[in-house]
């Protein structure tokens, strides 16, 4: 398949690229008979309890629900098991819990149940919501722990460092530097203190090579590649590689899985915290180990913040070897999200309110913010409320929204109802070629996106042929009495094709707007397979009654201030009557249908519609008879 002509540089080789599979046959993807049997398994990390969720929470949770939701469009047939959770053992807890004065489990009850609340209100559709107080997860942990004193893994010794109560771990003198008089780790710049204790170890130095070999022969084993090449230089470098102490003494933490047989000690809180994704999916299982196969393990997808990579592509993996178990397929680890190009930080009043923004905006305009703007991983992403405000009036409300009413308007539906247009595959009229190419392919491009963990790409592929529809529907001029029935009914069909077919993409970003986009339709189908153009077969484009409102006007949060003097306000301009003597129709007053987006052959230049759709922002009291003004440029991250 070739792109269209048109299309510009920066997408050529980015989010519209042309994806391998374009060229294979469009069928769901092949599995092997065992791969069948087990099921699709995506987690989160679990959520420390020590303080209320933020921003960073909800990414984790959101890209997981979005890899989730992908397999469930791609595999209908497959099950899936999305974990998530809190973390509620150790010293950070009962530290916060004994400042509140209260018990540890009353606390983390408390808590936990505000990052299940954020989970419910974001739409993530998790099947398991486990909590490490669990006693079936203790019970878990307690049979981790004899398995490894069974094989041999863990013995007692005495163990001093760097310990930072913050990050719960050990740091070595290398891995620490005093800021203003303060012993700091490194890493995460947070205050140490030294400690000695006798403690028992597990024998991770005697993983280093199988633990390099894994991650040698599986590149796609952790992403994005920036976090692989850290996993790679970390072992490479024999001085990181110590005995790692598995415990700590009861007498500094209480609050945490006893050791078992030993009641001076507590299970260290990340050994404990790592086992839950064994827990989710039943461990220990009875039989074989392969038993574990078909309860779900190994884990397809593993979701993690690039602050605990370490104790997931490294420790995880070496408890896991260290008991016989396979090590999860893959570690998708994210970057951390700023405000206003800052570290978010309480003390700087500068912390993102999750569940304000939903509550503004909603959930679904929420997650594909997150998605589009953060959805590459590596690199941190910048949180701007002026940015998401222009994301939803620009690409959403306008280019969206707009479109949806347009193509289901009384008029065109009347005058389409009479003369329908019954396509037919293969027969393409010249006209609508190079739109219908770009439509074809973009279930293909966004799959390539999705397979290889590229959220940003995807959703911006998406956006991309939204702009391309309003613009082929712009320059075909529907609305038009002068123009003939024919060429009314093959904008119409393909203006609903993209709505629909854009609307089954959505559906891993935007579960809820999804849904209620296909139900405006008239959709029956809304598997991976339906998209493609003509998939609802003969007809369909005409079921539709009317268009729901899906984005009602949101007033901007940020608020500037300015040493100059308010502007004064300018008169209304009246729509100027059209060189025919007639006002033009609300129709071509839409957001997206732009005078100059009628030069190309196919009506639209998808660089001038990429423009429009992020630079023009509205105020409607009407999704279809916007008014135009100039708004600022959403600031690229």
């Amino acid at each position: 398949m070739l792109l269209p002509r048109s299309l510009p540089r920066e997408l050529l080789y980015t989010c519209f690229r042309p994806p391998v599979s374009a060229c294979r046959s469009f069928q769901s993807s092949s599995r092997r008979g065992e791969e069948l049997q087990k099921p699709f398994y995506v987690t989160t990390p679990i959520y420390y309890v020590n303080a209320a969720p933020h921003i960073g929470h909800l990414y984790s949770s959101v890209i997981a629900d979005v890899v989730a939701r992908w397999s469930r469009l791609r595999n209908p047939e497959l099950p899936v098991i999305f974990a998530t959770g809190t973390d509620e053992f150790g010293q950070k807890v009962q530290l916060a819990a004994a400042a509140k004065e209260v018990e540890p489990q009353p606390f983390c009850d408390e808590v936990s149940q505000t990052f299940r609340n954020l989970a419910d209100s974001a739409n993530v559709s998790y099947t398991r919501f486990i909590r490490t107080t669990e006693q079936a997860h203790q019970d878990a942990v307690q049979h981790v722990w004899r398995e490894l004193v069974k094989r041999k893994h863990i013995y007692k010794g005495s163990h001093s460092g760097w310990y930072c109560i913050a990050d719960e771990c050990f740091y070595t003198d290398t891995q620490v530097e005093t800021v203003n008089g303060i012993t700091v780790s490194k890493e995460s710049g947070r205050p140490v203190e030294w400690t000695e204790e006798e403690n028992y170890m597990f024998r991770l130095c005697a993983f280093e090579k199988p633990l390099l070999e894994w991650v040698k022969s599986n590149p796609q084993a952790i992403l994005p590649s920036k976090r692989y090449k850290e996993v790679m230089t970390f072992l490479e470098d024999l001085p990181n590689f110590r005995d790692l102490s598995i415990s700590r003494p009861r007498s500094r933490l209480q609050w945490g899985v006893q050791v078992p047989d030993d009641p001076d000690h507590t299970v260290y809180v990340w050994l404990d915290a790592l086992v839950n994704y064994l827990t989710v999916v039943g461990y220990p299982w009875d039989g074989e180990a392969s038993t574990g196969r078909t309860q779900g393990w190994p884990a397809d997808v593993q979701v993690v913040g690039k602050d605990i990579v370490k104790f997931h592509a490294i420790y995880w993996p070496a408890f896991l070897m260290a008991l016989g178990l396979d090590p999860p397929k893959q570690i998708l680890a994210h970057a951390h999200w700023t405000m206003d190009r800052k570290k978010m930080s309480k003390s700087t009043g500068n912390v993102v309110d999750p569940n304000a923004a939903m509550s503004k905006y909603g959930a679904d305009v929420v997650r594909m913010y997150l998605c589009s703007v953060g959805g590459n991983l590596a690199d941190d992403s910048d949180w701007s409320n002026e940015r998401l405000q222009n994301f939803y009036d620009g690409i959403l409300r306008n280019n969206l929204g707009n479109l949806l009413r347009r193509v289901l308007s009384p008029a065109i539906m009347d005058r389409v109802r009479k003369v329908p247009f019954l396509y037919r595959d293969g027969e393409v009229h010249d006209e609508d070629k190079q739109f219908h190419e770009t439509l074809q392919q973009l279930p293909l491009i966004v799959q390539e996106h999705m397979e290889k963990r590229e959220f940003g790409h995807a959703a911006n592929a998406i956006q991309y042929g939204l702009t391309e529809a309003n613009g082929f529907f712009t320059s075909r001029q529907p609305w038009a009495t002068t123009k003939p029935a024919a060429e009314v009914a093959r904008a119409q069909f393909y203006g609903y094709e993209s709505l629909r077919i854009v609307g089954i993409l959505l559906q891993p970003f935007m579960p809820t707007k999804a849904s209620q986009l296909l139900d405006s339709l008239k959709a029956t189908r809304r598997d991976f397979e339906a998209a493609k153009v003509g998939a609802e077969g003969e007809g369909a484009q005409l079921r539709p009654e009317e268009a729901d409102f899906m984005f009602h006007a949101v007033s901007d949060p940020v608020k500037k201030t300015s040493s100059r003097p308010p502007r004064k306000a300018l008169p209304v301009r009246e729509i100027p009557p059209d060189p025919r003597g007639k006002e033009l129709p609300p129709h071509l007053r839409s957001s997206v249908s732009t005078a100059s987006l009628s030069k190309e052959k196919h009506g639209a230049s998808p660089l001038s519609a990429k423009r429009q759709s992020l630079n023009i922002k509205q105020s409607t009291t009407d999704e279809g008879a916007p008014k135009r003004h100039k708004a600022n440029s959403a600031r690229s991250r």
